[in-house]
């Protein structure tokens, strides 16, 4: 019956985290509050991230703590539908509403985030080991689960973690070079709406089926799914003479890629071929395919960095990012079991010739992300023995093109901000504080390719749904985040002082 049920899966794998693709760029209080200028500037644990090589700085060693609230604000007004909307009275009674569709926004509380990490030598005097656990940021995203946004997310959370050693070497005075392996964790979380509405039976022609988002013909559909083992690096260099007037840094992260294995869930409950009397055909409230997998890929990802600093107390950093995410062109969906049983029992059963469907072939989704690039000015301005100063701006290009944008790939063109700042409560302990916030400006969607998932109910064929991406568009990002750094051994590194500890 339901043969093409597994095209659900399209907008369930196209998350968005309000940045450049699936997550945002920049991590790390001391970061974020620099407006992502941390290449060549990096000067605590989240030198993982942003450049390996700039572990060298923190002296004989530092353990990193730090913990964001991140959150994401959607708002979506849907475009109206005079006369389009559901049927008034009975079903087939040919009299429909008007489809009038009030705003939405996210409704998911800000996601509590946690970094930390810790760096040593060992006593060498130009190496440094680290260990970390940095996830970078995604926010849970929650909608109305009747709202007008249904046939493209209800509700989603997405997980990425990096676990990771790294370990950087000062070949020269002013060269540092560095480089770091990962082992990377993804978890998908992700609800949504289909379409299985009424039509006569025997009805071939495909343009009467009707559409008109009735929420009798909605099936909840949701997935879970998870990859364990995603391995990752990346390397880094950092210039930086003995004069600590300049510094000049280089990263480059290459693509993680992840093969997720989920389980997936159609909830028929409410459907009107479950309860109805006469069209009741569907034999259970929900369908499982308990191990289906798929393929997603992170992308490669370049940074350069410069910064100067006119006094010992002040640098300014001018740092540019490159993502690569038309990595992700398609998605795989393989090891596909799902089987949808119907009522033996039912005289519509053998009127129709309705049977029970099991779908087994792979399914290839195209995703189109197009790759990006960002810039970001930021610098610290260390006021005082016991204090310092943060802040940045940026710039970023989106990585979803415009007719795909939607409540769960809300990826634009965007502007950020950050503040933020160290308190030096002892010689060898710094709290951290940071505030960032990213916009997303308002846009106007038309033509959108964003459909609805329409299933014809004896056939099985899938059906070109509405357009349900038409609308206004626009969102913003906040992450507040508290961090603290501790400095041991004898020489305590840069968190007392901009630029390299000494030698």
């Amino acid at each position: 019956m339901v043969c093409g049920m597994l095209f659900f899966l399209l907008p369930l794998l196209s998350v968005d985290a309000h940045a450049a693709g699936y997550y945002t760029s920049d991590v790390g209080v001391r970061a974020f509050s620099r407006g992502g200028a941390y290449v060549a500037g990096a000067n605590d644990m989240l030198a993982l991230w942003y450049n390996p090589a700039a572990l060298t700085r923190l002296g004989d060693g530092v353990v990193t703590v730090d913990i964001a609230a991140v959150s994401q604000r959607v708002n979506f007004d849907r475009k109206d539908y005079p006369g389009e909307g559901p049927e008034l009275g009975n079903v087939g009674s040919g009299e429909f509403d008007d489809l009038v569709n009030a705003p939405i926004q996210n409704n998911a509380p800000a996601y509590p985030i946690p970094h930390i990490g810790a760096a040593w030598n060992f006593g060498l005097k130009n190496t440094v080991f680290a260990v970390g656990f940095y996830p970078p940021y995604a926010p849970d995203l929650s909608y109305p689960s009747d709202g007008p946004q249904r046939y493209t997310l209800t509700d989603t959370l997405i997980i990425q973690t990096f676990t990771g050693a790294s370990v950087a070497h000062r070949l020269w005075d002013r060269l540092s070079i560095g480089a770091g392996v990962s082992w990377n964790y993804l978890r998908v979380e992700q609800e949504l709406a289909v379409s299985v509405p009424w039509v006569a039976p025997g009805e071939t022609d495909m343009s009467k089926l009707t559409v008109n988002e009735d929420p009798r013909y909605d099936v909840p559909f949701s997935l879970d799914g998870r990859d364990k083992a995603g391995l990752g690096w990346n390397v880094g260099l950092l210039y930086e003479p003995p004069s600590n007037r300049y510094a000049f840094g280089f990263m480059y992260q290459a693509p993680v890629n992840f093969s997720a294995e989920g389980k997936m869930k159609a909830d028929f409950s409410n459907n009107y071929f479950r309860v109805d009397e006469s069209y009741g055909v569907l034999a259970q409230d929900e369908v499982n395919d308990p191990s289906v997998r798929f393929d997603v890929s992170m992308p490669h990802i370049v940074k350069l960095g410069g910064l100067v600093r006119p006094k010992d107390n002040l640098e300014i950093e001018l740092a540019a990012v490159w993502e690569g995410w038309s990595i992700i062109d398609q998605i795989r969906i393989y090891d596909v079991d799902l089987f949808i049983p119907v009522d033996q029992e039912n005289p519509l059963v053998s009127l129709t010739g309705v049977e029970d469907i099991s779908v087994t072939d792979d399914i290839y989704l195209p995703a189109g992300y197009v790759n990006t690039w960002s810039v970001r000015l930021g610098g610290e301005w260390q006021f005082h023995k016991m204090g310092s100063l943060r802040m940045g701006g940026m710039w970023e290009q989106g990585a979803i093109p415009s007719a795909n944008r939607n409540v769960s790939l809300m990826d634009g063109d965007k502007f950020g901000y950050g503040v933020g700042g160290t308190f030096q409560a002892w010689k060898r302990v710094g709290f951290d504080v940071g505030w960032f916030q990213s916009f997303v400006p308002e846009a106007v969607i038309e033509g959108s390719g964003v459909e609805s998932i329409v299933l014809h109910w004896e056939t099985g064929d899938i059906v070109d749904g509405r357009n349900v991406g038409d609308g206004k568009l626009s969102g913003s990002s906040m992450m507040l985040g508290f961090g603290v750094n501790y400095a041991f051994g004898k020489n305590p590194g840069t968190i007392r002082k901009l630029g390299h500890a000494k030698r």
